[in-house]
């Protein structure tokens, strides 16, 4: 299931990227990349990844507990690991390379995924509440 969720979050993120260059509204400015910015570029991440947490809760997450929490510690690696690998090679070669950029957002989709599928099939916060957890995407 993680490796289908990585590959649509690829493809949502993919269309983000090019959205608003087609449709230059401030509301798509919302989702979508507005410049070529690494901070910018979370979005392709944060959003897609959102829209498939969100109704997987109400499959999988009214059964586990840690549905939320899971998922947002697989988010944040995701979207701390795409700067810290970004600037990472970026200070050795001192200039930016789209291919390593589209390969450091395909580790990112993989590595949040993957992260949130090994938490939340393998560990059980009991004392974890959804309440808490709602909190922690609130953040």
């Amino acid at each position: 299931m993680a490796v289908l969720l990585s590959f649509l979050e690829f493809l949502v993120g993919t269309l983000l990227h090019f959205l608003y260059d087609f449709f230059p509204y401030p509301f798509i400015a919302i989702f979508s990349a507005t410049n070529e910015s690494v901070f910018e570029h979370l979005k392709l991440l944060y959003f897609p990844m959102l829209l498939w947490i969100v109704p997987g809760y109400f499959i999988y997450g009214k059964k586990n507990r840690n549905y939320f929490l899971s998922s947002f510690i697989g988010l944040v690696c995701g979207l701390i690991l795409t700067p810290v690998l970004f600037y990472l090679y970026t200070s050795y070669t001192k200039t930016s390379i789209l291919p390593v950029d589209i390969g450091i957002f395909v580790i990112s989709v993989v590595v949040s995924f993957a992260l949130f599928a090994y938490i939340f099939l393998n560990y059980n916060f009991n004392f974890f509440s959804v309440k808490m957890g709602i909190l922690l995407w609130e953040l």
